[in-house]
């Protein structure tokens, strides 16, 4: 049998690996160590370090690897004293809650998670249902998510400043469901476990660059089960035959703009519309690179401990970036300096952030506009630049040299997909040693964990806008959306703005639903399209009006009883409404599919008996003449109308067909 290395032993045996790491890691003794020994307590000097560290590994024995690992590199670096200061702050670390509701042990594995998060729903549950829902088991509830770091629910309803009894109802419902403790938990987990790494200096180029080992593992299982899932779960829009193909929430989900490839394509499309709006107005584009400083870096580009880094997370660098981005533009509004562009956000190999923005603006603005940034970004801590570049870099795009599009294009890519990357380089370290895709990867990874936005568009139109015109269909199926909503036909549509700025959707146009929507200046408030938001009603699939009713619209309200907020149901032009969400679908498995047909199966067959039976019989020629008789013809609008009239005296009905211009 093969031998394991190192590497895999530790995988298997985490906790035999970390004991056998520690194990020859004792007090030095120099005569130096031994005057310090004896002038401590006598409970000190004669403490057993090993035996004591060997328990706080076996009550962390998925993470003993990694919290030895890092007990002997602060050892290494530093001396035992300092190793143990490390060992205990992680041990309180990853000890969740008080002494009045219990602890959480945040080093368990998922499966074990799951388990407490119904604990704690169960037990908010019983509290619920022998006092009631009530402000007071509010408080205790509340009282009980606090002590583990838990944001309780927030009170106020949407529509309304004053507590109202569904909104109360609604929170305590969420007290009592295990998915809102699970999600919770998994996040504090992720956070905890990722910033002990980095404290533990392990997260570098040299050991496991942007996330840790044992964060990129449970993301890559966790996702592994959730394509599993998604796989075998089929989307069945309502009112659809059982015996169609239909796809799965899997397929889905890779051709959605949050996927890789497409988020990437997305990206780039709106990158090149702006780099053609900016040559067509003349104005000019920078690229520029801002950096934190020495105190949000955890290890150097070598690997050594950062001795000034004073263990602040990537949010909180993120946080310092946010807080320069909104001074500059409050200084861009004062003087009336309006870039427009990207930002991207990245990590260095030790897992703090960065930023790059590629910014067009007018020529004469491009010198206040770096001045600005450059001083905001130099402002803290001075003494420690190296080089004027340090904090803050500028570059003027060439056009001889390549375009604005691809300066920032490789960062996206290296982001989401890793594809057409030889190498992997990080501004701060150098080259890493890691595959394209796997940084792409841990990159989304990093950013998951800690919640940090990575790319954001600056200036512009609404690109949430763009994607729900895009969702009416291609081509003449989208026009004719446009037409319905209008009540116009195919022919005239075309010169109004709302199908304009549909049609420059629709051919990924980015420049041109610019330009349709105003200019890539325009404020919000004066676009010439807005989102249309509204309680998410049903909408009656025969005459396009949406229901108000509370009784009649399913999404009324949320699982958890209280109102639920506002969702996006279209886009308006004025006083037309373009409906881009119609009709609902239902999450079904294979099983229920085959279910279904063996009912329409056994439905078709009992028609087909009726029929032998001479029970269902066909309308005769003469009804047939009289009914084609009742129809007027519409050439102009290319319809078919019913003379209700003529049918009154033989067919009474109250269904009236919805009135389709295009068809």
């Amino acid at each position: 049998m093969t031998a394991l290395s190192s590497t895999q032993y530790a995988q298997v045996f985490p906790l035999n690996a970390a004991m056998n790491l520690t194990a020859n890691l004792h007090p030095a003794n120099t005569a130096k160590d031994v005057f310090e020994n004896l002038s401590k307590p006598m409970k000190e000097r004669f403490f057993d370090y090993q035996t004591w560290r060997n328990r706080i590994f076996e009550r962390h024995s998925n993470l003993a690897h990694m919290l030895s690992t890092g007990y002997f590199l602060a050892e290494k670096f530093g001396n035992l004293a300092d190793a143990n200061a490390r060992l205990k702050r992680a041990d309180e670390a990853l000890k969740l809650g008080n002494v009045k509701f219990g602890h959480i042990n945040l080093s368990v594995s998922d499966d074990e998670l799951c388990d407490i998060a119904e604990q704690k729903a169960r037990y908010c549950e019983l509290k619920i249902a022998k006092n009631g829902h009530n402000l007071h088991v509010f408080a205790q509830l509340e009282e009980l998510a606090y002590s583990f770091n838990i944001d309780a629910p927030v009170l106020v309803s949407p529509y309304c400043s004053t507590l109202s009894a569904t909104s109360l109802v609604g929170a305590l419902n969420r007290f009592a469901d295990p998915i809102w403790w699970r999600r919770k938990l998994r996040k504090i987990q992720a956070v905890t476990i990722e910033q002990l790494a980095r404290d533990l200096r392990l997260v570098h180029k040299k050991a496991s660059a942007y996330v840790s080992q044992p964060t990129i593992q449970n993301r890559r299982d966790r996702k592994r089960k959730s394509e599993q899932i998604m796989s075998d779960l089929f989307v069945v829009p309502n009112e659809s035959n059982p015996f169609e193909e239909f796809e799965t929430l899997q397929s889905i989900i890779e051709r959605s703009h949050t996927s890789g490839k497409q988020q990437a394509a997305e990206l780039m499309v709106r990158i090149r519309g702006f780099e053609e709006l900016a040559d067509m107005h003349g104005h000019r584009g920078e690229f520029y690179t801002l950096s934190a400083p020495s105190r949000f870096h955890s290890v150097h580009h070598t690997g050594i401990p950062n001795k000034k880094y004073n263990g602040s997370t990537p949010q909180e660098a993120q946080e310092y970036f946010n807080d320069i981005w909104k001074r500059a533009r409050a200084l861009f509004a004062k003087q009336d300096l309006r870039p427009y562009g990207f930002r991207v956000v990245e990590p260095h190999h030790d897992g703090c952030p960065h930023w790059h923005m590629l910014l067009f603006m007018e020529k004469g603005d491009a010198s206040q506009v770096r001045n600005i940034l450059r001083k905001l970004c130099t402002q803290d801590t001075p003494d420690e630049f190296k080089s004027k570049t340090t904090r803050f870099k500028a570059i003027a795009i060439n056009k001889n040299k390549g375009s604005a599009a691809g300066y920032i294009a490789k960062y996206i890519t290296k982001a989401v997909t890793g594809d057409c990357i030889d190498k992997i380089t990080c501004s701060q370290a150098g080259e890493i040693n890691v595959l394209p895709a796997d940084a792409a990867e841990r990159a989304s990874t990093w950013a998951s964990t800690f919640n940090i936005r990575r790319f954001q568009q600056i200036g512009g139109p609404s690109v949430s806008l763009w994607r729900e015109l895009r969702r009416l269909g291609q081509g003449e199926q989208g026009k004719c959306e446009v037409a319905n909503a209008m009540k116009t036909t195919l022919d005239t549509v075309s010169k109004y703005a709302l199908e304009k700025v549909r049609q420059a959707a629709d051919s990924s146009d980015w420049k041109a639903f610019c330009l349709a929507m105003g200019g890539v200046q325009v404020k919000r408030k004066d676009q010439t399209l807005r989102l249309h938001y509204q309680i998410p009603d049903i909408v009656d699939q025969i005459t396009g009006e949406i229901s108000r009713s509370e009784t009649q619209s399913p999404y009324f309200a949320t699982k958890y009883g209280d109102q639920p907020a506002n969702r996006i149901l279209g886009v308006a032009w004025d006083a037309v409404v373009v409906i881009t969400r119609r009709g609902t679908s239902q999450i079904l498995t294979e099983t229920d599919i085959k279910a279904q047909r063996k009912i329409m199966i056994g439905v078709s067959e009992q028609i087909q008996g009726w029929h032998d039976d001479g029970r269902l019989f066909e309308p005769t020629k003469e009804e047939m003449q009289f009914l084609e008789a009742c129809v007027l013809e519409d050439y102009q609008n290319m319809c078919l109308f019913m003379d209700y009239e003529a049918l009154a005296g033989n067919i009474m009905s109250d269904e009236i067909a919805n009135l389709d211009l295009c068809h």
